[in-house]
């Protein structure tokens, strides 16, 4: 809870994924990739309740020995490839008995997110009175450094590049790392969306945001877990 809104995250792990399949279950440091977002969501100091939805019984029997609550199951047609993680929130919202002010989305294929992070954006949430807010990371190559290549082989830059300047004169730009998203319920319900126009962004680290998608995010956070000191708590 925070300024007496109470606070409800949805944890969603469908069974369908392609890029990597049964990837909310494979072995990360020991233990289910899901586990350790329902670690996170447990370290938070302001989540009133996290609930885990997912239409897969192997995700949910992961999840519960994690300690997650899985009071039902999601639909099949919540789960497919083409929809939308928000309807799967709205299910969640709609099925339990108690009301929550602020809906947080938590993937759990984004398993080094803290339950700090998930304060931050909770915080700034309601700090700046926005719509939504959502975890950002820096992009490591500017966007300026996109071209195209012509059928000489030659790179054209595009209108506006910063190829030709050091990284360090060019300005920062970010991209959504789906570690966290906070969005105010009533919100949620009649846009069925976590985005607007008034989205708080709010960064975290690349090391806390790794989105496992396919196989070499799996690699790549399996690799973080040989540094010392890692994972952050």
């Amino acid at each position: 809870m925070i300024d007496d809104h109470k606070v409800l995250a949805v944890l969603c792990g469908r069974g369908g994924s392609k890029g990597l399949v049964r990837k909310n279950v494979l072995d990360l440091g020991g233990k289910p990739v899901i586990a350790w977002s329902v670690e996170a969501a447990a370290n938070s100091a302001l989540l009133d309740r996290c609930v885990v939805s997912t239409d897969d019984p192997e995700i949910a029997d992961a999840a519960r020995a994690a300690g997650g609550d899985v009071p039902f199951m999601r639909p099949a047609e919540l789960a497919t490839d083409t929809a939308a993680v928000t309807e799967a929130m709205i299910h969640v919202v709609e099925n339990l008995p108690e009301k929550y002010d602020i809906i947080v989305l938590l993937h759990a294929t984004s398993p080094f997110r803290t339950g700090g992070d998930i304060d931050a954006c909770i915080r700034m949430l309601v700090e700046t009175g926005a719509d939504t807010c959502v975890t950002f990371s820096e992009m490591v190559k500017p966007p300026s450094y996109i071209i195209q290549i012509d059928d000489r082989h030659r790179m054209r830059p595009l209108e506006g590049s910063g190829l030709l300047k050091r990284r360090q004169e060019t300005e920062k730009h970010y991209l959504p790392n789906a570690a966290v998203y906070a969005v105010w319920t009533p919100f949620l319900l009649e846009h069925r969306k976590v985005y607007s126009e008034d989205t708080a962004a709010l960064v975290t680290p690349h090391e806390r945001a790794i989105d496992i998608d396919g196989l070499l995010d799996l690699e790549i956070a399996r690799g973080l877990l040989t540094r010392p000191g890692f994972p952050p708590k």
